[in-house]
């Protein structure tokens, strides 16, 4: 690499597919996106930029449908250029969250502000996937629950138990470079030992177990990972669940009936499906 080029590459989308690109490419290993302007109403313009040629041209090649046009530019601080115009995300009605380095309040009363940074892990609030889910902790009872949050990312789901009144919060995630950065969340956020378990949910001994589970994956990571929820969610207690495309929540809803879950609530935005359901252990 050439230290005075950053790699570019300008792609386009349906709008209503904006949330969904940002959220492959973001998992392909995208750090961030930037939404350009444009005059034309029936789509949506990013770019992104890569310090790498082979990760950029790779990223082009696997995502065809979002048209990328590869571009070199000069290199400038990217960090400053990002931090500069970073601002608080009103996630849901009562959540916040703002960067290290933006000052806010919000004007809510009662409101739950978190401070984060995402670096190397996914989920600082903007997503609608986030979103969706923060609506509906929000107004269940954490009040002395035992919560487990399935693949934590920076911990923000953890987080919000926690600021919500929870007993104690556990949070799993198989990717090591974001334990760091989750361990750094909590503290910044006083939210004491975030208690993030590496590795998946089989590492859970056979007695485990827990009044609320909360969950942001997408139906193909999530999927093996049923039997364990079932395993480990306390009879009545509920199970949030996002990150599910909506024309995919059949499946959800199919296994929920075979297993003894009751749909309590569920929510949509853009593309994407939100459920809260209860365990009964009664199968239908």
């Amino acid at each position: 690499m050439q230290n005075d080029i950053w790699f570019k590459a300008i792609g386009h989308c349906k709008p209503e597919e904006y949330d969904l690109a940002t959220f492959f490419l973001m998992e392909a290993g995208v750090g961030a996106l930037e939404e350009l302007e444009t005059s034309n109403a029936e789509r949506t313009d990013f770019c992104f930029y890569s310090e790498s040629q082979e990760f950029r041209d790779g990223i082009i090649a696997r995502f065809p449908q979002y048209h990328f046009v590869a571009e070199n530019e000069k290199a400038k601080d990217w960090d400053r250029w990002w931090r500069d115009r970073a601002t608080p995300v009103h996630v849901s009605e009562k959540i916040w969250v703002r960067p290290p380095w933006v000052e806010f309040t919000p004007p809510e009363k009662n409101a739950v502000l978190l401070v984060l940074e995402a670096k190397s892990a996914f989920g600082t609030g903007d997503h609608a996937t986030t979103a969706l889910i923060s609506g509906m902790m929000e107004s269940l009872d954490f009040q002395n629950k035992i919560v487990l949050d399935i693949g934590t990312g920076t911990g923000i789901l953890s987080m919000i138990a926690d600021k919500l009144g929870a007993r104690k919060v556990i949070g799993t995630e198989i990717d090591p470079l974001a334990l760091p950065c989750i361990v750094e969340n909590f503290k910044q956020n006083q939210c004491g030992n975030s208690r993030a378990v590496f590795g998946f949910l089989s590492a859970f001994s056979d007695s485990a177990s827990f009044d609320i589970i909360v969950c942001n994956m997408i139906r193909t990571e999530f999927w093996p990972m049923r039997k364990d929820v079932e395993r480990m969610l306390s009879k009545g207690g509920h199970f949030l669940l996002t990150g599910q495309l909506t024309a995919e929540k059949d499946y959800i809803l199919h296994w929920f009936q075979e297993c003894g879950f009751q749909v309590v609530r569920e929510n949509t935005r853009d593309e994407w499906w939100c459920v809260d359901a209860v365990y009964t252990g009664k199968v239908r």
